[in-house]
C-alpha cells in the first residue's frame, strides 16, 4: 500500500499517431517572414523588369520623328493648314493680387485652306470674340493645364460659332504667358 500511495499519478498520454503536434511560434514566424520576403522580392523584380522595358520604349529622337506622309495611314496625325492669330495682350479680372496680364499667341488648324480666307474676312469679329472671352478670366482659371484645356475648348467653340463656310480643328497656344 505504502507503494501505491508514492506513485504519482501519470496523465494519459495520447499515441504518437493519433494526436496533431502545435508547431512552436517561431517556426510560424520563419515561414510568413519567407513568404514576404519572396513576395516583395516579385514586386521589385515586376518593377525593375518594366522599368527596363520602359527605356526601350523610350521617345523616338528628333531624326526619328521625320514623317513620310505617304507611309501615314492615319490623317489625324498630321497637321492640316493653320492660321496664326496676332498676338492678344489682356488685362485678366483683378482678384486681389494686383494687375494681372495674359499675353497669348494663337495657331488655329484648319480642315481646308478655304477657311483662311474665311477667318481673314471675319477676322475683327474672331478678335472681338476672343478678347471678350480671354479678358473675362482670372489668373486662376488659366494658371492650370485643366484652366488651359477649358479655354481651348472655349476659342474653339466660340471661333466656329463665327464662321459659316468652315470649321477649325483644333486650337493650338504657340505663346501663353501670365505676369
Amino acid at each position: 500500500m505504502a507503494d501505491k500511495a508514492e506513485k504519482p499519478e501519470v496523465a494519459a498520454v495520447p499515441e504518437e499517431g493519433g494526436g496533431k503536434k502545435k508547431l512552436p511560434l517561431w517556426v510560424i514566424i520563419l515561414i510568413a517572414s519567407q513568404v514576404v520576403l519572396v513576395g516583395v522580392a516579385l514586386v521589385v523584380f515586376k518593377m525593375m523588369n518594366s522599368a527596363s522595358h520602359a527605356e526601350k520604349e523610350a521617345p523616338p529622337t528628333a531624326a526619328e520623328q521625320k514623317v513620310d506622309p505617304e507611309k501615314v495611314k492615319d490623317p489625324k496625325t498630321l497637321m492640316g493648314p493653320s492660321y496664326d492669330l496676332a498676338p492678344f495682350i489682356v488685362n485678366l479680372i483683378d482678384d486681389g493680387r494686383g494687375a494681372r496680364y495674359l499675353k497669348i499667341e494663337i495657331k488655329l488648324e484648319l480642315e481646308t485652306d478655304a477657311v483662311k480666307g474665311e477667318i481673314e474676312s471675319r477676322l475683327p469679329q474672331i478678335r472681338d470674340e476672343l478678347l471678350v472671352l480671354l479678358s473675362s478670366k482670372r489668373q486662376t482659371d488659366v494658371e492650370t493645364s485643366d484652366g488651359k484645356r477649358i479655354l481651348k475648348d472655349e476659342i474653339f467653340t466660340r471661333a466656329n460659332k463665327i464662321l459659316v463656310t468652315g470649321r477649325i480643328k483644333r486650337v493650338y497656344f504657340t505663346e501663353f504667358v501670365v505676369q
